[in-house]
C-alpha cells in the first residue's frame, strides 16, 4: 500500500503546461508591445516640447538684442544665429548646429524688422509638426511633419 502510494507521487508531475506557457508568454508579449508604443507616443511628446522650448529661447535672445539695440532685430540680413551668440543674447548658434534631436533648426528669414526660425522635423515617425517662430514670439505648427509642410498656422498651446 505505502508502495504504490510512492509510486503515484513520483508519476504526478507539477510543472507548467504548454498552452499555460503560452498563455503568460503572450500576456508578457502583449504588456512589452503597448509600453513600447506609449514610449514613441512620449518621446515624440518630449521631442515638441522641448522644440518648441528652444524656439521660445531663441525668440527671447532676439527680443533681448533688439532691447539693446534700439529695436533692431538683427544688424542686417543674417543666415544664422551666430551674431546673437556673440552679442552674448544667446548661448548657441541653434541653426548652425544642425540636428538636435529630432530637428532641423532653419532660419526662413532673420532681418532688422524681424525674425523668422523654424524646427524642421527630421524623422516623421518622431514629430507630429513642423514649428516656426516669428516676430514677436508667436509659435506656429504645421499640420504634418513632412519635410515640404511650411503651411504654419497658430494654434493654442
Amino acid at each position: 500500500m505505502l508502495y504504490v502510494k510512492i509510486k503515484r507521487m513520483k508519476n504526478n508531475h507539477s510543472g507548467f503546461t504548454l498552452v499555460e506557457i503560452m498563455f503568460v508568454v503572450f500576456i508578457i508579449a502583449f504588456l512589452l508591445s503597448v509600453a513600447v508604443v506609449q514610449g514613441v507616443r512620449l518621446r515624440k511628446m518630449a521631442n515638441e516640447s522641448n522644440t518648441q522650448a528652444n524656439l521660445k529661447g531663441i525668440a527671447s535672445s532676439f527680443e533681448i538684442y533688439a532691447a539693446g539695440n534700439g529695436g533692431v532685430y538683427a544688424p542686417e540680413n543674417e543666415n544664422d544665429l551666430q551674431f546673437l551668440v556673440d552679442a552674448k543674447c544667446a548661448p548657441q548658434d541653434l541653426v548652425s548646429i544642425g540636428q538636435i534631436g529630432n530637428f532641423r533648426y532653419v532660419v526662413g528669414s532673420i532681418g532688422p524688422t524681424g525674425y523668422d526660425v523654424r524646427a524642421m522635423a527630421v524623422n516623421t515617425a518622431l514629430a507630429d509638426h513642423n514649428y516656426q517662430i516669428t516676430t514677436g514670439g508667436s509659435i506656429k505648427r504645421s499640420d504634418t511633419a513632412s519635410p515640404g509642410d511650411t503651411d504654419f498656422k497658430y494654434y493654442a498651446s
